[in-house]
């Protein structure tokens, strides 16, 4: 474990820089007496800075993404388990003046001083963003520092369940297992070494030992990074805005494939489903109350109980007979999740196999014997060491056979992993150099399992634990066992933003909550009321709890609150194209789905640590209620007007909205066009064909440009293949008269039918570019819509309103 403080005092360039570190091992650092510097050269790919220590290799990956390795040979190499991206032939001038070596892109100058050997990124503007500087290294340990400019807001650093800017904090990157923890438990399950600046850059350290930042904590004026092993190597991110550092970073780490789509569906899951009657009533009960669903997650009663953990075939007494209930599942349009774990009980009928075949970590105390872990809430066991091939396949077979059988997705539960030991060695090193990198490795090997075996699959992982880079493997992560509070719910929404800026936009929580403390039923209405309508807009909708007693899905509620949640629920499905298109976006670009209120307003001081609203999309605005008994909320808006989704009252700056315990404060920006669909019952029904166009035209006449993407939700390869729809909708207007642009990007096929509604507004006229036929008629709603065919061409309607 590391010290819950980061052991570095960063002091001025004339002073020493003390380290509590082992007092037996060996420090020297790069340029602390100001004299060190021998020569500087630059091959037109790496420029490299000889010093009596080391050197610094500095390689410029794109125009404003930099990397920095502090190097002790030139020979070193850095083992990267998270870094995708590679140098794409920047053009930079090589500067080698009389105090100061570097580089300069079309976007930055990367300037080291001759004296301190600091390293600083300056923008065209001529604007210092960062400097690394106070390198140095004792025994395994190697720490670096970083200015700030005293009051810049840091996000990021994987899932913490606290404020959204990092400034005055310590943090581990250190993936660890909290039972029942909530708001303000600093470090959790997954460890993400990338911090952003609202000053326009991120930094990203690539390096999965375990280390930690002090987040200007001890110096408001210096971000500080140590790690226990391993090379200093970090990336300057740059970008003008966080788009640009979520592509910078995404091009670098990876993106996320498309989802099957019916992983945006309701997912009804517990601990756990205990056969196959149980879950055939489940599904029965929530199809007859109307309730849409699209899968189930079998937790670890499937291979029968926790003692057994490792057996990973069906129980027979519980599941006589799986392929037919998987095939009846599927047939009735529910997809099956199954739970995996890395232990193996001693119980298991594959330990023996996995002792006899060397498949387990090992134990430096008793010369390689796999490391056992006697006393394991699951009963004695020991783990799989996952950076072994032969260990991989040894799990795959499982994984393979069971989906072949139906199941369509993966729960990988306890990767942190969840109890682990300085003593346990696996192939690629000791726990504190790989230790983070653990869960990592496994949805590597399982993501290529499915590619290679399984090429014209969507994948679906659910994992607790991972690290940078884990949404390249289709990753759909938890955020642990929360407490089933209000304090549990506060804790959500800045995991997951802090998660999509660190490049996983597909961040959930068990919604309703995970456990009680002393898991005893707890059942408060207001709260799973208040948590399932905060999850209608969350990457995964996903109910889920652990105690015995205690059912988490809508049917089993009182009629009160099913209904009212069930409300949320159906609004999710009739979000889908909407939803849908955020995920294109993600794929395609890096952007989150769940962004912070000041994604696109980094600079606006009063926006910098909002953690109780947040964007869905760029062009919805979600403020759930997380205070119990809280029924009117104060919402702080970003700039521009947003239109209340349920009252269509305008807003702007900020307003204290009135959100009694069946609403959800929801607001859309002015000028959008929303996508939405009609009643589903599942996923599948969503074709593409007719699609609701809901324009929120407010008062303004800004130009808002609205997207629409579509394609089967199966097809891993329709965006390379060409095969979907890609519209754009482009609104401007003032007062009662307004122009609605609909430009094809890309089709599959022509004829779409639309129906467009105004929010709140009756139409007096409306004109086509082209003949269009249309009909105006009145919905359910009362609303008057327009239903026209387009035809793929690109069309212009004038809209005057009432």
């Amino acid at each position: 474990m590391i010290s819950a403080h980061l052991p570095i005092k960063i002091i001025t360039r004339s002073m020493l820089v003390l380290l509590t570190l082992s007092v037996l091992a060996p420090t020297f650092s790069f340029a602390q007496t100001g004299n060190d510097f021998i020569s500087s050269t630059y091959n037109g790919k790496n420029l490299i800075i000889n010093t009596k220590n080391g050197y610094i290799e500095i390689t410029p990956y794109t125009a404003d993404v930099i990397n920095v390795t502090y190097k002790h040979q030139l020979s070193d190499v850095v083992k990267s388990y998270s870094t995708v991206g590679e140098p794409t032939g920047v053009k930079a001038v090589y500067i080698n003046g009389k105090s100061f070596a570097g580089i300069k892109t079309s976007a930055l100058k990367v300037l080291v001083d001759k004296g301190d050997l600091s390293v600083s990124f300056i923008d065209n503007q001529n604007h210092l963003l960062s400097k690394a500087f106070n390198y140095a290294k004792t025994g395994d340990s190697s720490a670096v520092s970083f200015k700030s400019d005293g009051k810049e807001a840091f996000y990021g650093g994987g899932s913490k369940a606290i404020y959204l800017n990092r400034r005055g904090t310590v943090l581990q990157n250190n993936n660890q297992a909290h039972y029942d923890y909530s708001f303000g438990q600093t470090d959790i399950n997954i460890s993400i070494p990338f911090m952003v600046s609202n000053r326009g850059y991120g930094l990203y350290l690539d390096n999965a030992a375990e280390s930690s930042f002090d987040v200007c904590k001890m110096d408001a004026k210096v971000l500080g990074y140590k790690t226990t092993s391993g090379l200093v190597s970090f990336y300057f991110v740059g970008g003008q805005n966080m788009d640009a550092i979520l592509k910078n970073y995404t091009f670098l780490t990876g993106r996320q494939p498309l989802p099957p789509r019916w992983s945006m569906g309701y997912i009804s899951s517990r601990y756990g489903y205990k056969s196959e009657r149980e879950i055939t009533n489940v599904v029965n009960k929530t199809r007859a109350a109307g309730i849409p669903i699209d899968a189930v997650v079998f937790d670890l009663y499937w291979y029968k109980a926790a003692e057994f953990m490792g057996n990973y075939n069906w129980a027979p007494d519980s599941f006589p007979d799986p392929k037919r209930m998987l095939a009846n599942l599927l047939k009735n349009h529910i997809k099956v999740v199954t739970i995996s774990e890395t232990y193996i009980t001693k119980k298991s009928e594959n330990y023996k196999s996995a002792v006899d075949q060397h498949l387990f970590a090992t134990d430096i105390t008793k010369k390689g014997s796999p490391y056992f872990f006697e006393k394991f809430w699951a009963g004695p066991s020991s783990l799989l060491d996952v950076f072994k091939p032969s260990a991989q396949q040894f799990y795959w077979n499982f994984y393979k056979a069971r989906i072949k059988e139906g199941t369509a997705g993966w729960w990988f539960d306890l990767g942190e992993p969840e109890v682990n030991s300085d003593s346990l060695v696996y192939t690629a090193g000791t726990n504190k150099q790989v230790h983070n990198a653990y869960a990592l490795t496994w949805a590597k090997f399982a993501f290529d399992g499915y590619r290679k075996d399984f090429p014209e699959s969507r994948i679906l992982l659910l994992p607790r634990s991972g690290f940078a880079g884990m949404q390249r493997y289709s990753t759909f992560p938890w955020s642990g066992d929360i407490d089933r509070s209000f304090a549990g719910l506060k804790a959500q929404i800045p995991i997951i933003i802090s998660m999509g800026l660190n490049g996983v936009g597909y961040m959930h929580s068990d919604a309703g909550g995970f456990t009680s403390g002393d898991d005893k039923p707890n059942k408060d209405p207001e709260l799973y009321s208040r948590w399932l309508e905060f999850a209608a807009f969350t990457p995964v909708m996903r109910t889920h709890a652990g105690a015995v007693h205690y059912s988490p899905e809508p049917i089993y509620w009182d009629d009160t609150t099913r209904l009212r949640v069930t409300k949320f629920i159906k609004l999710r499905y009739a979000m889908l194209p909407y939803n849908y298109t955020l995920a294109y976006k993600n794929t395609t670009t890096g952007r989150p789905l769940v962004l912070g209120v000041n994604y696109f307003e980094p600079e606006d001081q009063r926006l910098s640590n909002i953690n109780d609203e947040y964007l869905w999309g760029d062009e919805m605005l979600v403020a759930p209620v997380i205070v119990k008994g809280q029924t009117t909320k104060k919402v702080l808006f970003p700039k521009g007007e947003w239109i209340g989704f349920n009252d269509h009252k305008s807003y702007k700056d900020s307003a204290d909205v009135y959100a009694p315990i069946d609403s959800l404060p929801l607001f859309v920006k002015a000028g959008s066009i929303i996508p939405m669909a009609g009643s589903y019952t599942y996923t599948e029904q969503y074709d593409g064909k007719s699609i609701i166009l809901k324009y929120y035209m407010g008062k303004s006449s800004a130009t808002t440009t609205s997207q629409w993407f579509y394609d089967d939700g199966k097809d891993p390869n329709s965006l390379k293949n060409g095969k979907c729809d890609l519209v754009n909708f482009t609104t401007s207007g003032k007062g009662k008269t307004h122009t609605i642009t609909i430009a094809p990007k890309h089709l599959i096929s022509r004829t779409k039918n639309f129906k467009l509604i105004i929010a709140d507004e009756q139409f007096e006229s409306v004109s086509f570019s082209n003949k269009t036929a249309y009909a105006i008629a009145v919905n359910a709603n009362g609303d008057k819509e327009i239903d026209f065919k387009w035809n793929g061409r690109p069309l212009v309607l004038s809209v005057k309103t009432l």
